[in-house]
């Protein structure tokens, strides 16, 4: 395949090297040309996604460290700070969706309730500019736990946490169909396939270095392993099957766009053996995850127990009440930007109100773990890369430290919530149930919006406009409620629907 050619790669040695190069380019035959732009499209796109993967690895690591010490994992996202200290011995935890400041300290497990008292008077908690003391804090304590129900919460982080990206890949496919780049739907679609069964291969890594943390910290404070539940269903394994299936099928080529490009490859997932398909390991199951090897009547052994067992210890944690107004107060600093930039893209401005509060809690340093920055969190390869190319003439997805930027960010928001309403959701008619699907394709993307109408879950938002259409705004909430493929989407739609009064 030829390489593509550089406007800066002149060559000192051969100043007709680039010129050879151009000659030689204009003799491709069409299939070369093709195939030349396909790899320059999956290199450009390669370049965030490998920058997402670093992020995830960091990510993992600074959770890593943590649970050593805490048993948990906690750190920051869009809704909550989470900060420790040098020695990783004191968290500090701002809930904003909560309106709690916690503040816990690793203590020896036979600290008494009056020594753990007297810490209260030295801490304190920052709250935009204010300094929050802990001296009225409601009081509880418990031991670090490496249990299987602990384990089982970081587990279910790397499920949601994959399924989020991968759902940003299928936005990503769908955002290059809509922009008509001329690459056809099925390299998309496929690549978009082969992008989200790579997640699900380096999340089944992610959970057994997972496993193997936990099990390392049982065994060295001689925890028994819990036993393998392989009968059981549980929420995280459901989520895992809704993880599965959403790697294993790429979507489908929409009706209307049929007659404009070839079909999209049968999925090689059809064909592979049950040891082939992907699959993330639940916690707590065996090395082998072979559940028939378990005997039913089989009793957890005590892991053996090192020559220096480590001393217990456990977390004091203080909680208390953020100041009434406090968020508020950060939503009315930003009331004028969604005014501004309601007014430029003609939308309501209670609805960028509402969706920064649901998204950031007016957090301008926020950041998600998909990841999405800042506060109308915006992905820059998606919504980012959307607004770029369709508002700003930048064919570039945008940089996290731009949507840092309150004034760039709440434009940008603003911008992808026009292109969704007056571009991919045009042909709903009503108004109220076109806000309805655009909430949620904010979330999700407006091909799982399609989805959720489709019978026959295609992404094609005209087919599935004539269904909404046919139903009455009410029905259109409740049918998003029932049939939105992500858990996280039908929260999203109801907090964001309810939280618009408080900024009407």
């Amino acid at each position: 395949m030829t390489a593509m050619v550089s406007p800066t790669s002149w060559s000192a040695t051969d100043p007709f090297a680039e010129l050879d190069s151009v000659v030689a380019q204009s003799h491709q035959t069409h299939e070369q040309k093709l195939e030349e732009f396909y790899a320059y499209v999956n290199q450009y796109l390669d370049e965030y996604e490998q920058w997402r993967d670093e992020y995830t690895a960091k990510l993992d690591a600074e959770k890593a460290k943590h649970i050593e010490n805490w048993g948990t994992g906690d750190v920051s996202d869009q809704t909550t700070s989470v900060e420790y200290s040098d020695n990783d011995a004191v968290k500090k935890v701002i809930d904003y969706e909560n309106n709690t400041a916690t503040i816990s300290v690793l203590v020896p497990a036979d600290t008494s309730d009056a020594e753990a008292e007297k810490q209260l008077d030295t801490l304190s908690v920052d709250l935009d500019g204010d300094k929050l003391a802990m001296t009225d804090a409601q009081i509880s304590q418990q031991e670090v736990d490496y249990s299987a129900e602990q384990e089982r919460k970081e587990y279910n982080f790397i499920v949601e946490q994959t399924e989020a990206q991968m759902n940003e890949l299928d936005n990503q496919a769908e955002r290059l169909i809509h922009t008509n780049t001329g690459i056809p739907d099925s390299f998309i679609y496929e690549r978009a396939y082969k992008k989200k069964m790579a997640l699900v291969t380096d999340a089944q890594e992610r959970v057994k270095k997972l496993r193997a943390l936990y099990k390392a910290k049982r065994a060295e404070l001689g925890i028994p392993e819990p036993v393998a539940e392989s009968a059981q269903s549980t929420a995280s394994e459901q989520a895992l099957e809704t993880t599965e299936q959403t790697a294993q099928a790429p979507a489908q080529v929409s009706p209307s766009e049929e007659q404009q490009t070839a079909a999209l490859p049968a999925s090689p997932v059809a064909e592979q053996t049950d040891e082939q398909t992907a699959k993330i390991p639940a916690p707590a199951e065996q090395e082998s995850a072979k559940p028939a090897e378990i005997e039913p009547k089989q009793t957890a052994q005590a892991a053996p127990k090192p020559t220096t067992t480590p001393k217990p210890m456990k977390v004091v944690s203080y909680t208390i009440k953020l100041p009434e107004g406090s968020l508020k107060k950060r939503a009315e600093q930003y009331r004028p930007m969604a005014e501004t930039e309601s007014k430029q893209f003609d939308v309501n401005p209670a609805l960028v109100m509402a969706i920064m509060h649901s998204e950031s809690s007016f957090r301008p340093d926020a950041t998600s773990h998909v990841p999405a920055y800042g506060l109308m969190q915006v992905v820059p390869s998606s919504a980012g890369y959307d607004v770029n190319r369709t508002i700003r003439n930048i064919d570039a997805p945008m940089e996290a430290d731009e949507l840092y930027q309150p004034p760039v960010n709440v434009e940008t928001g603003t911008a992808y919530l026009h292109i969704l309403n007056d571009k991919y959701l045009s042909a709903i008619k009503d108004d109220k149930s076109r806000t309805f699907c655009t909430i949620a394709a904010y979330n999700t993307g407006a091909g799982n919006v399609a989805r959720a109408f489709n019978p026959d879950h295609s992404t094609n938002i005209r087919q599935a406009a004539d269904i909404i259409n046919s139903m009455s705004s009410d029905e259109v909430y409740q049918h998003l409620i029932d049939n939105l493929p992500y858990d996280e989407t039908k929260n999203y739609l109801k907090k964001v629907s309810s939280r618009m009064a408080l900024y009407q």
